[in-house]
C-alpha cells in the first residue's frame, strides 16, 4: 500500500503556522482601561533603537555611509519606533475593545420617543444578550388565545396542536411521549365506561420478533364526503384555517367511523400517513384556490366538526356564542364617569372633516411634510409669519394649504350675523400660471368631496367662487388685490410659495406682506370682534431662507421659527457626464435615444432653453421613433460626400468596424464629430440595479412644454400617455417648481437656461444662455423623485458643476426694469426711493419733480398694466379714440405675437441669404451647394412656399403703415377679433394662437375699466362695436403719436445726423446705426481702441422689423422702439454683437419737442435773435418774448439733439428765465 500522500509545506502556510503559534504564546494583553499605561523606558528605546541600526548595516556591511545618510538612516529609525510604539497601544486597545450595539447615540438625546422600528430593533439585540427578556417578548412576540383540544375516537391519530412562530396556522406538533394503548376489543379506547384521557398521543414503533420496525403498506382510499346542506352563514369559531382544515377533518371523519366499526387498531398509521399526504395535498391545492371558495370550505369544515363531536360525545369545553353573549355584571354602587370638559368652547373650535379616495389619501400619508404635521400646525397657529422648508418632492406645496383648512382655516368661525362671519380664505401664490392651475386640479382631487371649496385665478382665467376656501393663484393677482384691499380682509392665511426663486413679485410680497400682518395684529388686538390675525406662510425648496429670517427690517419684531420637512419621498440618483459638449441639443438627443432603448419603462422631463429648441428636439425624436414602429432607433441623416464616407453610418453600431477615411485627407482641424454609435461605457449610467432592460422599445409620446403654448397643451403633460408608449416632455424652466407630471423617473437636464438680463445703466436688455445655480438644478432633479425613485441626469461635468455654477441665481429685482412696481408702491403710499423708475415715471408725467404722484399718476395705476401703456390709454380716452388704443396697447402689451421665420427654418431666405456672421468657409459654402438630394429638393420647394406666404401674410398686415410696427399688430388685432374662426386666422398669418387668445381677453378687460373710468359721454362710440373699424390717416398719425408718448424716453436718432463717424457706408437698412437718447452700452468695454468704443454704442434695426425692409436713404431719422436686444457673444469669436433696436413706429423732430415738453428730457437753450420785452403782470415778474432752440438730453454728459426752435415768452423766477408759455 503507498504511503497516504503528504502535502509539501508550503512557504505561506509555514509562516501563518508560526505566526498563530506566536500569537497562542504571547501573554495577555494589558489593560487599556488602566489608571496608568507605563510607556517604555529610555533604555528599552536605545536598545530597540541600537539592534535596528545593527540590523540595517548587517544588510549593508558594505557599503559606505555618510553623514547625510546617516541622518536619513537615523529619521528612519525614528519614525520605525514610533509606529511600533502606535502598532502596540493599537493592538493593546483592539483586545479591550467593548461591544456598543446596545449603547444608545447621542443624535438621540431629547428625542420624545422611539419609533416602532427603532424599539423592535433594540428589543431583539438585548434579547440576544439577555437583558430584560420579559419585557422583550412582550414587545417581539404577540400573545393569542390556544385553541380548545378536541377529543378523536381511537382510531384517530390525535395530535397536540401549538402556533406556528412565524403565522396565524396551526400545525400538528411532535407527541410529547409514547404511550402504548391495548387493543381492547370493539370498543377500543372508547368503550363504556373508559375515559379518554392520553388518547391524543401517538401510538410507539410497533416491532416485529426480531426488533425491526414493521412497515405497513400504504392503502390509497378515495375519499367519498357525504352530501349535506351547506351552511350559508359565516362560522362563528375559525381557530383553524379553513383551507388547510377541511380536507383533514373529513378524513378523520370517515376514520374515526370505519374505526368505532371495525375496531382495527392498524389503521391508525395508515390514517396518519393518510393525514400527512392529504394535508400536503391540501396545502399545495390551497395556493391555487380562489376566494371564492373559501366561504364554501368553511362551512363545510363547520359542519364536519359538528358531526364528528356528536358521534364520538364530545362537548367543546368553552362556547363563543355564550361568551360573547354573556355581560360582565357591574357593582351596584357603579358610577360612570362624567365626560371631559371641552378645552375651547364649541363655537370657536373648528375644524374640516375631508373623505378622500384610498389612493391619494395612501399617497399623501407617504409624503415627509405630513409627517410633520402637528410641528407646522402648532407653528402657524403660536407664531403669526412661519417659514417652512421642505425638499424638493417633500410634498409642501399640496399639504401645507390642506392641513391649513383641515385646521379650521378658510371655515367660518365665531359669531354669527346676518350672513355669518368668515374667517377667510387661504391664499395660495404661484411663480407661474401653469403652476397655480396644475396644483389647485391636484389639490381638489385629494379632497375629493370637498373638490368645489379649491379655485385657482389667474390672468383671464378664474374659478374662485363664494364658497372658495383655497385659493391658489400667480403673485401678481395678489399684488393687484393688495392695491384695492391693503388689510387683505378676504383672507386668514397667505402661503407664499417658491419663495427661493426671488422674483420681482415675490420679494415685493413678502415685504408688504411683513407690514400686513403686524397690521391685522394690531387691528385684531384693538377691534377682536371685528378683526383677526393674519396668517403668513413662507415656503423654500432650498436653504436660502436666511435672505428672509434675517432681514431685521422685514421683520422688526424678530426673525419668524423655521419648519424643517427633511427628505422626499422617493430617492433620486444623479449620474454626471463624463464631459460637457457645446452643442447640448445634439448631446441632448443622443442621451434620450439611448436612454430610450436601455432604460426601464418611465416617463422622461427634459430641460432646454428655449421654444426653438424644443420644437427642433420634438422633430428629430419624432424622425428617429416612427409612431408605428419604435423597436429600433434611427439617427439623424448626416450630409457627407461620397469620398469622405464609404460606410453607411446609420447602419454602423457598437460592434462595427472603425470609419475608414481618405488617405489624403490629413485635415486635423476638422470638428466634424461622429455620433450615434453606442458606446457600452456610456450605456452603463442607464443600467438600474434590480431592473432589467427593456427588451422591445417603447414608441415615444412627445410633448412641448413651455409659456407660449396654449393652455390646453399645457396640462396634456398630465394626461395618461398611449399604451406602448412612453412619454417625454421636453419644457423649458417652466417645469422647474411646483409641477408633478404623473409617470416621471428621468429627468434629463442640459443645465443651462436662457435667462433675460436687464443692464440698469443702459436699458439694454439681453437674452444669454448661461448655465443655471446649483439651487436651480437641485429643483430640476426633484422633477423625478415625486411618483417614485428617479434618475437624473446631466449633460454635464461634475467639474463644470462645481466651478461655473453658482449656489443660487441672482434675485430678478436686480435684473429687471421695475417701474411698474414702483408705481404700485408709490400708489401705497409705501415710501421706496428708487431713482431710475422714479425718472421714468416723471417723464410719464406720474410723478413731480419732487416725487409725489400726481392726478395722472393715480390714473394711470387704475389700470393693470405698465405705466407705459396705461399713458396711452389716457391719452386714447382724451383723444376719443379709446377703441384703437385699447386693441393697440393690447397687441403691445403681450409679447411675441407673431411665430419668428426661425421657428419654421426659413431664416435663409433668398433675399436674406447675407447675414451679419459669415463664418462659413468656402468650402463649407460649397458643400451646401454641392451636396443636395432629392428629399433636399422637396424640402427646399415646400420651404420656399411657407417663405412666400409668410412674407405675404406679413406685407396684408402691414398695409395701413408700412412704416410702424406698432399698426402692424394693430392691424393683426383688429383682423384676429373680426375672424370667425380664430384658429384659422392664425394659422394663416403665422400668429400664436395662444398670444392672441390672450391679447383678446385683455383688449375686453381694458375696455371694462375704460369705462368704468369714463366720467362724461363723449367716449369712442366704437367702444360697444365688436368689429374695430380701419383707422383714418388722421387717427394713425394720432395713434403713432400716442406710441411715442408712452416711450418718449427710448428714442433714437441716425448716427450721422449728430455728426458720428462710420467706418463704412451701410448697404442694408438694418446696417444703418442710430444712437440712442440713453447709452446703450455700459462704457466698461476695457482695452478696445476708441473706434470700438464708439461702435460698441451704435444700435440697429432689428430685421424682423418693416423697416428693415425699407433702402438706406428711406430710413427715418428718429425712431419710437420698444425695447433693445442684444445676441450672446459665440464663445469662438471675441467680437461683440450688435446691439438692435425693436422698432415701434417713426416720429419727427417737431413731434418729440411736443411730447417731451414739461418732462426733464426737453432742455431749452439760450434766446437766439431778437429780444423782445414785455410788460410786467399782475404778479410784477419780468417777461419777455424770445426765439430758443430746444434740444433732448438723456444724460448730462450726453450729446444734446437738437429738435428745432420756438417763439415762447418767458418769465424771471429767482434770477432765471422760465418758459410761461409756446408763441408758436
Amino acid at each position: 500500500m503507498p504511503p497516504k500522500f503528504v502535502p509539501r509545506d508550503r512557504k505561506k502556510g509555514r509562516i501563518a503556522k508560526a505566526k498563530a503559534k506566536n500569537s497562542h504564546s504571547h501573554d495577555e494583553p494589558e489593560d487599556a482601561n488602566a489608571a496608568e499605561i507605563v510607556p517604555p523606558t529610555p533604555s528599552e528605546k536605545e536598545a530597540r533603537r541600537t539592534a535596528l541600526q545593527a540590523e540595517i548595516r548587517a544588510q549593508n556591511s558594505t557599503s559606505v555611509i555618510s553623514g547625510k545618510k546617516k541622518k536619513r538612516l537615523d529619521k528612519y529609525i525614528d519614525n520605525k519606533l514610533k509606529k511600533e510604539e502606535n502598532l502596540a497601544l493599537i493592538k493593546k486597545l483592539a483586545a479591550q475593545k467593548v461591544d456598543t450595539s446596545l449603547l444608545l447615540s447621542s443624535k438621540k438625546l431629547g428625542r420624545g420617543g422611539e419609533s416602532a422600528r427603532e424599539r423592535m430593533e433594540r428589543a431583539l439585540r438585548e434579547k440576544e444578550q439577555g437583558i430584560n427578556i420579559e419585557a422583550n417578548d412582550a414587545i417581539l412576540f404577540e400573545q393569542r388565545k390556544r385553541p380548545a383540544l378536541e377529543l378523536e375516537s381511537e382510531s384517530e391519530d390525535d395530535q397536540t396542536l401549538t402556533p406556528q412562530v412565524n403565522g396565524s396556522k396551526f400545525a400538528p406538533a411532535k407527541a410529547l411521549a409514547p404511550a402504548p394503548a391495548p387493543a381492547s376489543g370493539k370498543g377500543g379506547l372508547f368503550a363504556a365506561g373508559q375515559g379518554l384521557f392520553g388518547s391524543g398521543l401517538k401510538r410507539p414503533l410497533e416491532t416485529d420478533e426480531e426488533g425491526k420496525p414493521v412497515i405497513k403498506s400504504r392503502k390509497r382510499t378515495k375519499v367519498v364526503t357525504k352530501s349535506a346542506p351547506v351552511v350559508a352563514q359565516e362560522p362563528e369559531w375559525e381557530g383553524f384555517s379553513g383551507d388547510e382544515n377541511a380536507e383533514d377533518d373529513e378524513d378523520e371523519d370517515e376514520n374515526s367511523e370505519d374505526d368505532i366499526e371495525d375496531g382495527e387498531e392498524d389503521s391508525e398509521e395508515d390514517e396518519e400517513d393518510d393525514d400527512d399526504e392529504d394535508e400536503e395535498d391540501s396545502d399545495e391545492d390551497s395556493e391555487d384556490e380562489s376566494e371564492s371558495d373559501e366561504d364554501m370550505e368553511d362551512a363545510e369544515a363547520m359542519w364536519a366538526t359538528e358531526q364528528r363531536n356528536q358521534a364520538i360525545g364530545f362537548v367543546p369545553s368553552t362556547n363563543l356564542d355564550t361568551v360573547n353573549s354573556t355581560t360582565v355584571k357591574q357593582p351596584t354602587n357603579f358610577v360612570p364617569r362624567a365626560p371631559s370638559p371641552e378645552t375651547l368652547p364649541p363655537e370657536l373650535a373648528v375644524s374640516a372633516t375631508t373623505e378622500s379616495d384610498n389612493r391619494p389619501a395612501e399617497a399623501r400619508l407617504k409624503l415627509p411634510v405630513v409627517q410633520e404635521e402637528q410641528k407646522i400646525m402648532e407653528a402657524v397657529h403660536n407664531n403669526n409669519v412661519l417659514v417652512v422648508w421642505g425638499a424638493t418632492g417633500s410634498g409642501k406645496t399640496t399639504q401645507v394649504p390642506q392641513m391649513m383648512f383641515e385646521s379650521g382655516y378658510g371655515s367660518k368661525i365665531g359669531q354669527t350675523d346676518g350672513e355669518g362671519k368668515a374667517k377667510g380664505m387661504i391664499g395660495v401664490t404661484q411663480p407661474r400660471r401653469v403652476a397655480a392651475v396644475s396644483v389647485s386640479e391636484r389639490v381638489g382631487t385629494e379632497l375629493c368631496d370637498m373638490k368645489d371649496r379649491v379655485g385657482y385665478q389667474i390672468r383671464f382665467d378664474t374659478t374662485v367662487s363664494k364658497d372658495t376656501a383655497i385659493k391658489f393663484m400667480t403673485d401678481g393677482i395678489l399684488l393687484r388685490e393688495i392695491a384695492n384691499d391693503f388689510i387683505l380682509s378676504r383672507y386668514s392665511a397667505i402661503v407664499i410659495d417658491e419663495a427661493h426663486e426671488r422674483s420681482v413679485n415675490t420679494d415685493i410680497l413678502i415685504g408688504m406682506m411683513s407690514r400686513i400682518v403686524d397690521l391685522r395684529a394690531q387691528m385684531a388686538k384693538e377691534e377682536p370682534e371685528k378683526y383677526y390675525p393674519l396668517k403668513l406662510v413662507i415656503m423654500s425648496a432650498t436653504l436660502r431662507i436666511t435672505d428672509f429670517t434675517e432681514n431685521t427690517r422685514l421683520f422688526r419684531n424678530g426673525p419668524p421659527p423655521i419648519v424643517k420637512a427633511e427628505g422626499r419621498q422617493f430617492p433620486v440618483t444623479d449620474h454626471f457626464a463624463r464631459k460637457t459638449t457645446h452643442d447640448y441639443v445634439d448631446d441632448m438627443f443622443h442621451k434620450i435615444s439611448r436612454g430610450h432603448k436601455k432604460l426601464p419603462p418611465g416617463g422622461m422631463l427634459c430641460f432646454l432653453t428655449g421654444q426653438q429648441e424644443i420644437i427642433q428636439l420634438a422633430k428629430k425624436l419624432r424622425q428617429a421613433f416612427p409612431a408605428d414602429t419604435g423597436s429600433q432607433v434611427k439617427q439623424p441623416r448626416v450630409h457627407v460626400s461620397a469620398a469622405d464616407a464609404p460606410l453607411e453610418i446609420d447602419d454602423m453600431d457598437a460592434e462595427a468596424q472603425p470609419v475608414s477615411r481618405r488617405d489624403d485627407d490629413d485635415d486635423d482641424d476638422s470638428d466634424i464629430e461622429i455620433r450615434g454609435l453606442d458606446d457600452e461605457e456610456d450605456d452603463k449610467e442607464f443600467e438600474i440595479e434590480g431592473e432589467e432592460q427593456p427588451v422591445e422599445a417603447l414608441r415615444v409620446h412627445v410633448l412641448p412644454l413651455y409659456s407660449q403654448l396654449p393652455t390646453k397643451q399645457q396640462l396634456k403633460v398630465f394626461e395618461e400617455p398611449p399604451a406602448g408608449s412612453r412619454l417625454i416632455v421636453l419644457a423649458t424652466n417652466v417645469a422647474e417648481t411646483s409641477l408633478t407630471i404623473p409617470g416621471v423617473r428621468y429627468v434629463f437636464d442640459c443645465g443651462r437656461s436662457k435667462e433675460k438680463k436687464y443692464e440698469a445703466s443702459t436699458g439694454v436688455q439681453t437674452f444669454e444662455i448661461d448655465f443655471i445655480s446649483k439651487a436651480s438644478a437641485a429643483q430640476r432633479a426633484g422633477r423625478a423623485g415625486r411618483t417614485g425613485p428617479g434618475h437624473c441626469y446631466r449633460l454635464y461635468s461634475s467639474a463644470v458643476y462645481e466651478r461655473d455654477f453658482e449656489e443660487y441665481a441672482i434675485p430678478e429685482i436686480l435684473r429687471s426694469p421695475i417701474e411698474g412696481v414702483v408705481l404700485s408702491l408709490k400708489n401705497m403710499d409705501i415710501q421706496t426711493a428708487l431713482a431710475k423708475a422714479e425718472k421714468l415715471l416723471t417723464y410719464l408725467g406720474a410723478i413731480d419733480a419732487h416725487g409725489k404722484i400726481t392726478e395722472t399718476g393715480k390714473e394711470l395705476a387704475a389700470y393693470p398694466l405698465s405705466p407705459r401703456f396705461a399713458r396711452m390709454l389716457l391719452l386714447g380716452r382724451r383723444y376719443n379714440l379709446s377703441a384703437h388704443t385699447i386693441a393697440l396697447v393690447a397687441s403691445l402689451a403681450v409679447p411675441e405675437l407673431f411665430i419668428p421665420q426661425t421657428q419654421y427654418n426659413l431664416e435663409n431666405a433668398p433675399d436674406e441669404e447675407e447675414s451679419d456672421d459669415e463664418n462659413d468657409t468656402a468650402r463649407e459654402r460649397f458643400a451646401k451647394r454641392q451636396i443636395r438630394t432629392e428629399a433636399d429638393n422637396i424640402a427646399a420647394s415646400a420651404a420656399e412656399v411657407k417663405r412666400r406666404a409668410y412674407g405675404k401674410a406679413h406685407a396684408t398686415l402691414s398695409r395701413w403703415d408700412d412704416r410702424s410696427d406698432a399698426l402692424k399688430l394693430l392691424t393683426a388685432m383688429a383682423a384676429y377679433s373680426a375672424s370667425s374662426s380664430p384658429a384659422s386666422f392664425c394659422s394663416d398669418y403665422f400668429l400664436r394662437e395662444k398670444a392672441m387668445k390672450e391679447a383678446g381677453q385683455l383688449k375686453q378687460q381694458l375696455t371694462a375699466i375704460v369705462r368704468s373710468h369714463s366720467r362724461t359721454g363723449t367716449d369712442d362710440p366704437t367702444l360697444s362695436q365688436k368689429t374695430l373699424p380701419p383707422p383714418t390717416d388722421k387717427q394713425r398719425a394720432i395713434l403713432k403719436q400716442f406710441v411715442a408718448a408712452g416711450f418718449i424716453d427710448q428714442v433714437a436718432v441716425r448716427a450721422d445726423i449728430i455728426g458720428v463717424a462710420l467706418s463704412r457706408n451701410p448697404r442694408r437698412a438694418i446696417e444703418v446705426p442710430y444712437r440712442t437718447l440713453f447709452t446703450s452700452s455700459s462704457g466698461d468695454i476695457v482695452g478696445q481702441d476708441p473706434e470700438a468704443r464708439a461702435a460698441a454704442k451704435l444700435s440697429y434695426v432689428h430685421p424682423s422689423s418693416v423697416l428693415a425692409r425699407l433702402t438706406v436713404p428711406e430710413m427715418p431719422d428718429y425712431i419710437i422702439y420698444s425695447h433693445l436686444s442684444r445676441q450672446a457673444p459665440s464663445p469662438p469669436f471675441d467680437t461683440i454683437p450688435k446691439t438692435r433696436l425693436h422698432p415701434l413706429t417713426t416720429v419727427t423732430a417737431k413731434q418729440l419737442a411736443n411730447l417731451a415738453e414739461g418732462t426733464p428730457l426737453l432742455e431749452v437753450g439760450k434766446p437766439v435773435g431778437k429780444i423782445e420785452q414785455l410788460p410786467r403782470g399782475a404778479d410784477g415778474r419780468e417777461r419777455r418774448e424770445v426765439w430758443v432752440g430746444l434740444s433732448l438730453r438723456g444724460e448730462k454728459e450726453g450729446t444734446p439733439w437738437p429738435v428745432g426752435a420756438r417763439k415762447v415768452v418767458q418769465k424771471r423766477v429767482g434770477g432765471a428765465w422760465e418758459v410761461e408759455k409756446v408763441v408758436g
